[in-house]
Formats: structure tokens, sequence, C-alpha cells
């Protein structure tokens, strides 16, 4: 059974998608296999596509959300994930709460958890801001998700 990995913003169209697409890359370019990831907004507006900041961003690092559509975060996605990577300690708390209050601690974290020397907690949403923003997201986000990757790959070694 794969593995499955849920990245949550608040809109999906800016951090989630860019994470999504980075992590999807970071996984094939390992040759990782059996590992599922996919996005979704805590606030999400059903098929918007990814902002063209977020589409340049991640172009930058190699990576195609072009086709990206927003979809909402329901329980079903909450559930059926293995681990969930949110970017801000609101949506951990939103999840925490309402869509999973039983859900074990381990599977639910926060993405600048990954990197220690991130030097942040969250990961600020570059909604509206220039392209230098949404760059800069990216390489913090794309930091963290190598961090990621070595915890998949320390779970799988512990099982």
């Amino acid at each position: 059974m794969p593995f499955k990995i849920l990245i949550v913003c608040t809109g999906n169209i800016c951090r989630s998608p860019m994470a999504e697409g980075m992590l999807r890359q970071m996984i094939a370019d390992r040759s990782i296999h059996a590992c599922r990831v996919r996005s979704a907004g805590t606030h999400a507006m059903d098929g918007r596509p990814a902002e063209p900041h977020a589409i340049e961003a991640a172009r930058d690092r190699g990576v195609n959300i072009a086709g990206h559509r927003a979809r909402s975060l329901d329980r079903e996605m909450v559930d059926r994930a293995d681990l969930i990577l949110v970017m801000e300690t609101g949506q951990a708390d939103l999840i925490a709460r309402v869509l999973a209050p039983a859900r074990q601690a381990q599977a639910l974290r926060l993405l600048a958890e990954f990197s220690p020397a991130a030097g942040t907690r969250e990961i600020d949403d570059p909604y509206g801001q220039p392209l230098e923003t949404y760059r800069d997201c990216a390489r913090l986000m794309q930091t963290c998700l190598a961090g990621v990757l070595e915890h998949i790959a320390n779970l799988r070694k512990s099982s």
C-alpha cells in the first residue's frame, strides 16, 4: 500500500501546489516507490488554478504545476493520509479540532519542522506578493521537503 502524503495550505493555489509538485519531483528523482502526494486547502475555491507566480516559482525549480486545480480539504483526505503537512499552526489546529480530533499526533506536522535550519515554525503565505516572495517560499519549502524525504526513509527502515 502506498504511503500517502497530504499537503495543506489555505487556498491550495500557492504554497501547497508548489510543495506538492516539488515533492512529487523529488520522489521521482530518487526513484522512491509506493508514495503518493496530493494537496488541498482549508478554504479553497474548488477548481481554481494555481497563482501565476506560484507556477513560475515552481517552474524555476524544474516543476510544472500549470495544470493544478484547487481542492477543498475534507475528512476523507485527512483520514486516508499517512502524513499531513501544514504550513501554519492554525491549519494544524483546524484539522486536529474539526476534521480529525482522534488523529495520531505524528501524522499531522508543520512542514517547517522538517528543516530546523529554516528558523521558522510556519511558512508564510505569499499570496498577493511579488514573484520573489514566491521564489523565497519555494526555496524554503524545498529545504523542508528534503527533510520530509528523510523522515519517510526513516519510517520505512523502522517498519
